[in-house]
């Protein structure tokens, strides 16, 4: 296998099937803010698999889960939004500007403080940024500020909603162990046995080496043709060659008898 060959030829593929997919989507006129967050979301997900899979360095257990939790994260509230395009995709963006209001009042809060008078004028900058990013959307004045969450649903709810609970169980979960340095995977990938015996064999740190594993680029190849088939589904949309059909075709493509170079 040239590694080389497989990123190339993966990214030129999710390159040129997120412009057919998208040019594809009809959304009524009326629903633009579901253009957006569907769009915006489609375009994350793809740009996700594209950025692990030109980092081969990340294809292990260290690494990848970071992605992937994003990624079926991702897909677990894309087929929940798009169950309801006409009040869930306002939820998320209305949400989503409330927390960058909430965070520009963090920052005037430091501009009180002494020890950021240093870091005024570019504290000011951040705070006049936002401003002009929320103002270009939304009058900030009519923006509100909810600390819960956007969907008023916790991840696991919205994967039962929309029958993917076992992406969450097997995937979204033990992703987010590693996300949130948790020890079932702390203990596997940052430890190691004691030699001594008379400290009973206990875990100590360790900075472990773990091997390349193309199947994780595998598995972000497969949130990709979920996430497409989605777009089918709801958009009637049909794909030429969906991503898991490429990576099949690919790996038969080449000679059983080459090494991992």
């Amino acid at each position: 296998m040239d590694i080389e060959e497989l990123v190339s030829g993966y990214v030129d593929y999710l390159v040129d099937s997120f412009d057919e997919v998208w040019t594809k989507v009809k959304i009524p006129a009326d629903k633009l803010e579901a253009l957006s967050a569907i769009g915006g979301l489609l375009s994350r997900q793809i740009t996700l698999s594209i950025e692990l899979a030109q980092a081969p360095s990340t294809w292990n257990g260290h690494s990848a889960p970071l992605f992937l939790r994003s990624m079926t994260d991702l897909y677990i509230t894309l087929a929940w939004m798009m169950d309801d395009l006409e009040e869930r995709p306002h939820k998320y963006i209305m949400h989503g500007l409330g927390e960058a209001k909430l965070l520009i009042e963090h920052y005037k809060l430091l501009l009180e403080k002494e020890e950021y008078q240093e870091d005024k004028e570019d504290l000011q900058q951040m705070i006049e940024f936002r401003e002009h990013w929320i103002n270009s959307q939304r009058n900030e004045f009519f923006v509100e500020v909810d600390v819960g969450t956007w969907s008023n649903l916790n991840c696991r709810k919205m994967a039962q909603e929309v029958d993917c609970e076992d992406l969450y169980n097997f995937a979204y979960t033990p992703f987010s162990q590693v996300a949130h340095s948790m020890w079932p995977h702390v203990s596997v990938y940052n430890m190691t046995r004691c030699k001594n015996p008379l400290h009973k064999h206990h875990l100590i740190p360790a900075l472990l080496d773990v091997p390349l594993d193309p199947d994780y680029l595998y598995r972000s190849c497969k949130y990709v043709d979920k996430t497409y088939r989605l777009f089918e589904k709801h958009f009637e949309v049909s794909i030429k060659l969906m991503p898991l059909d490429w990576w099949n075709n690919y790996w038969e493509s080449i000679p059983i008898e080459e090494d991992v170079k």
